[in-house]
C-alpha cells in the first residue's frame, strides 16, 4: 500500500478505538454499575456486566459496528415502567397508555430510524426484562440513564431490612 493509503487507514483505526472508548464511558456514566468484562474468544464485541441484590444483573455488548445491545434480568417491574415513561417512547406494542399503568407482559418498540429494537417485558411475579437489540449508543444511554435513575428512586421508596 502507498504510505498514504497506509496514513489514512492508520488514522481511521486510532478515530475508532477512541470512538469505541467514548462510547463504553457513556455508557458506564450512564448504569455506573456496569463493569468490564473479557471479550470471547473470536467475538470484536465489547462487553459490560453487572449484578446487584435488588436491582437485577444482566450485560451490554457494543459491536464492531457500534451498536450496543442490552440484556437485563431480575429488574423490578416499577422499574422498567417508571424508566420507560420517562424515556417517552413515541409507540410501544400493546400498551394502551403509561407504562406503570400496563399489566404484565411484552411491551416493543422498534424504531424505524434506527433499526434498533427495545423489548420491555414487564414479569407476571414483579420482576422484568430489558432487552434492546442494535441500538444506537445515545439511544441505549439515554435508557440505560433512565434505568439508573429509576433504580435509584425504587430504592428511596422500597424501606431497607
Amino acid at each position: 500500500m502507498q504510505p498514504a493509503v497506509l496514513q489514512a487507514v492508520d488514522a481511521w483505526e486510532q478515530h475508532w478505538h477512541q470512538t469505541q472508548a467514548a462510547a463504553v464511558t457513556a455508557l458506564k456514566v450512564a448504569f455506573p454499575k456496569l463493569s468490564d468484562r473479557p471479550r470471547y474468544v473470536g467475538c470484536d464485541d465489547i462487553r459490560l456486566e453487572y449484578e446487584e441484590a435488588g436491582r437485577g444483573s444482566g450485560r451490554v455488548c457494543l459491536d464492531d459496528e457500534g451498536r450496543a445491545s442490552v440484556e437485563f434480568d431480575q429488574v423490578p417491574n416499577e422499574v422498567i415502567a417508571h424508566a420507560v415513561d420517562d424515556v417517552r417512547f413515541p409507540y410501544l406494542s400493546d400498551a394502551e397508555g403509561p407504562l406503570c399503568e400496563a399489566p404484565p407482559g411484552t411491551y416493543v418498540y422498534e424504531c424505524e430510524g434506527s433499526g434498533g429494537q427495545f423489548e420491555f417485558v414487564l414479569g407476571a411475579r414483579g420482576l422484568g426484562q430489558v432487552v434492546i437489540s442494535f441500538a444506537t449508543v445515545p439511544d441505549v444511554v439515554t435508557v440505560l440513564d433512565a434505568l439508573e435513575r429509576a433504580l435509584i428512586e425504587h430504592e428511596v421508596d422500597v424501606p431497607q431490612q
